[in-house]
């Protein structure tokens, strides 16, 4: 009996240790940022670590210059504070009790990005590469049948229609107008088609003349998309900017939009629908093409729009820009939150960081914030739509930008690290190439 429960007991105990070795094994990320000149920490180990590697610049670990990364050794409850005087790149591995291995990290030393957080309302038109498919439907004959063409080839909802018989399609109207035309001459019709997994293929069919004489295929489809988002960022000197956090999507297939042309337009906020839990609430936006231009759009990605400026944008809280903080100095905590409610004034809001996702590799959701400005939650109920890429400021560093709300708790969302953002842009290239 005794054997059976010691066997027992120390299989707890290898279960347990194993358990803790992974749990301490995730807390710590594969790859750590910090900029060059600062001094940060990076995390605390509860047991002895010893670490050595390779590197190819000068560092400071814990205060101490290190010519070469032999055995350093971090004492249980001591913190790694690493310090680095040159852009570059240093491989760490880490060691239990000296002995056994336990985790190689990367950390990499950035320059440091000054941008001006942005904060202004902005229109957003996005035209699409090809005409994309939103929606399928039937044709109703001259006779009162009903055809499925598009359904019958094949066509999807999220396929993209490229070309029509060799010439190239990108707006919706010209589609209509050459599906007209080529029925008309008793032609089938090619269209070259990208599906959503974006693969090309030919697809054949024939158009169905429906009782108006009007030549249909049976779908429903769009060339772009327009809506009201928020400025996250931009830099004066090579004029580039990063806006919104997220990609745009089509409604319908959820796809993200390839980016043919588009522009941000300055908008104004004529109103607000206050949030609810189980309703997200929005912002109410109008612009007009002719209205002022600030820039092009030349990327759509996961972590928002970006472009080129066509005019300077203004945020009065900021006559200097600041700080882009790399991850490893992102604090949970309070921060401010700047975004416009009302006209196109911009507004100083308090937020707090709740949660940080120490991320190895890009990802969307890094943050987790919640809305503490009781005037904000009044105003709107907590984290809108049209608030995603408002640019969020912890002790003088742009830290990030909203990107989501909790449908169920509207008060809070995520957020993406400004880190990440920057990264989509050329600021970075054109720092690290005047920075040794």
């Amino acid at each position: 009996m005794r054997k059976k429960i010691g066997i027992v007991f120390l299989f707890g105990l290898i279960l347990f240790l194993i358990s803790f070795y992974f749990i301490l094994f995730y807390q710590i990320p594969g790859s750590f940022s910090l900029i060059k000149g600062e001094e940060t920490f990076l995390f605390e180990f509860p047991f002895n670590l010893s670490i050595n590697g390779e590197r190819d610049i000068s560092l400071e670990i814990n205060g101490r210059t290190i010519n070469d990364i032999d055995d350093i050794s971090l004492n249980p409850g001591n913190g790694l504070k690493v310090k680095a005087n040159q852009i570059g790149k240093v491989s760490m591995d880490l060691k239990l009790f000296g002995i056994f291995p336990f985790k190689s990290i990367t950390v990499n030393v950035l320059p440091e990005i000054k941008v001006f957080p942005g904060g202004q309302a902005i229109g957003v038109l996005l035209r699409s590469k090809g005409v994309m498919v939103v929606g399928k439907s039937f044709v109703e004959s001259k006779n009162g049948h009903r055809y499925y063409p598009a359904r019958e080839a094949g066509i999807e909802v999220g396929d993209t229609i490229l070309e029509i018989n060799g010439s190239e399609i990108n707006d919706k109207l010209k589609l209509a107008s050459n599906i007209q035309k080529i029925a008309e001459q008793g032609l089938p019709l090619s269209l070259k088609i990208k599906t959503q997994q974006g693969k090309l293929r030919a697809v054949n069919l024939k158009a169905v003349e429906n009782k108006q004489g009007i030549y249909m295929i049976g779908l429903y489809v769009d060339d772009g998309v327009a809506g009201v988002g928020t400025l996250t960022f931009y830099e004066t000197e090579k004029k580039e900017y990063g806006a919104l956090g997220h990609e745009i999507t089509e409604a319908n297939s959820n796809n993200r939009i390839e980016v043919r042309e588009g522009k941000i337009i300055e908008a104004k906020i004529s109103g607000i629908n206050s949030g609810k839990k189980g309703l997200p609430g929005e912002k109410l936006g109008t612009f007009f093409q002719t209205d002022n231009v600030i820039g092009d759009i030349v990327t759509n990605n996961k972590f928002g729009i970006y472009g080129n400026l066509h005019t300077i944008p203004n945020n009065p809280y900021f006559s200097e820009p600041v700080p882009v903080a790399a991850i490893s100095q992102v604090k949970i905590g309070p921060a401010k939150m700047y975004t416009v409610v009302n006209d196109g004034v911009i507004e100083e809001f308090d937020v707090n960081i709740e949660r940080i996702y120490q991320q190895s590799y890009p990802g969307d959701k890094g943050l987790i914030i919640s809305i503490i400005d009781q005037r904000l939650k009044e105003m709107t109920g907590g984290i809108i739509q049209g608030m995603s890429g408002s640019p969020i400021v912890q002790n003088g560093r742009m830290v990030g930008a909203v990107t989501h709300v909790f449908v169920n708790e509207p008060t809070k969302g995520y957020g993406v690290f400004a880190e990440w953002m920057l990264l989509q842009t050329g600021i970075y290239e054109m720092n690290r190439a005047s920075n040794f």
